[in-house]
């Protein structure tokens, strides 16, 4: 391909990435993980410690970083250099500076986080592309066209033709991939707003159903907060310490119902160990134990899973060998399984879901964000 079509590849690529971060960027100041094509990917990417580098938060990096790109792949369209760099090496540097961080960032999700945001591999996505189109513009053969100072007026005239063509080209282009991006974006809040518009429509008995009296309850607070969680959730893990800082300073009440996902191979034995420690008024202990030791337990095997729940149920006070008994019990799977029927029935989207005296709570998982919301409806 010519340096003209890399030129629009590498622009094209970098509106894009810039359009998924600026979508990324409205989310997390909502305090919401948004669509998500990844289950709960997108809450447990935003709630980990990759996240706010600097108290800022990534998309924000993400945004300064493709539009910096889309100016840079402009600039290739005439010679004049950038900081001094040649505009062809400085989009090429960019270029490899988005797939090194885009790289570090997937592999963190993948080895520490365990779970994908849908819209940061979009990103990734777009990094690669921008990379491949910034080779392009290097590599390419075609000529750039004359400095306008050299020459005779007739080969700057066409130096200048030249390029006002390849940046009508550019502009084309650009149009097309930004506005797409904006119809794509508007569609994406507009239908996450649709869905938490939806959800935050509460029937007359759900506040009554969602904290039965058998569930888990912690606190003694004027607002009671259901909470459906998974403890292999990171997020579920991320938003536990917070909940329990508003438990002992005396706001809430919390109720905690089971919810263990699919996608989660140990979640639903974690569910079975804490309401086996539940019949010895154990439950809150193990629950701690369950989500602070989360990254230790939950990829192994589901007898190394057993033993080690069996070790956590020795640290936490626990007569193992009736914990053991009870664990394997239809009793307690059937207590899980009804949490998870009831999730259901509520058409939850995943974990962390909370209920805050009733009403579906979509905001952020940050201890202000929850304190905020339990303020406003406690008075």
């Amino acid at each position: 391909m010519q340096r003209s079509t890399w030129r629009q590849v590498a622009l094209v690529a970098a509106i894009i990435g810039a359009g998924v971060s600026a979508y990324l960027l409205v989310e997390y100041v909502n305090g919401s993980g948004g669509i998500c094509l990844t289950g709960s990917g997108c809450d447990e990417v935003r709630l980990s410690a990759f996240a706010y580098p600097l108290s800022i938060p990534m998309p924000l990096y993400g945004l300064v970083f493709y539009l910096v790109a889309a100016w840079t792949a402009w600039r290739t369209v005439d010679p004049t250099p950038i900081l001094g760099l040649p505009s062809r090496s400085a989009l090429l540097l960019l270029g490899v500076v988005g797939v090194g961080v885009s790289a570090f960032l997937t592999g963190a999700e993948a080895f520490v986080i365990h779970s994908f945001c849908t819209w940061c591999l979009a990103q990734a996505a777009a990094s690669l592309v921008l990379f491949a189109g910034a080779i392009g513009v290097w590599t390419s053969g075609e000529e750039e066209p004359p400095a306008r100072s050299e020459g005779s007026r007739r080969a700057q005239r066409r130096a200048a033709r030249e390029i006002d063509s390849q940046r009508a080209s550019l502009r084309r282009s650009a149009l097309y991939a930004s506005s797409a991006m904006v119809i794509l974006v508007v569609g994406l809040l507009l239908g996450n707003a649709l869905g938490q518009a939806a959800t935050n429509l509460p029937t007359a008995s759900s506040g009554a159903s969602l904290a039965p009296e058998s569930a888990p309850r912690e606190g003694s607070g004027p607002v009671t907060v259901v909470e459906f969680s998974d403890f292999q959730c990171p997020a579920c893990a991320a938003v536990s310490p917070e909940l329990q800082q508003l438990v002992d300073d005396g706001s809430i009440t919390l109720v905690y119902r089971y919810f263990p996902l699919p996608q989660h191979q140990n979640a639903v034995l974690a569910a079975r160990a804490a309401a086996a420690a539940q019949r010895q008024d154990k439950f809150w202990p193990m629950h701690d134990s369950l989500f602070t030791t989360q990254t230790s337990w939950e990829n192994l095997s589901n007898d190394q899973a057993m033993q080690y729940f069996t070790n956590l149920a020795t640290g936490v006070g626990l007569d193992v060998s009736t914990w053991q008994a009870d664990i394997n019990s239809s009793s307690v799977g059937a207590a899980v399984q009804a949490d998870a029927d009831a999730a259901g029935s509520l058409q939850l989207p995943g974990t962390p879901s909370i209920f805050i005296d009733g009403q579906p709570y979509n905001g952020s998982l940050s201890l202000d964000g929850l304190r905020a919301a339990v303020t406003a409806v406690g008075g």
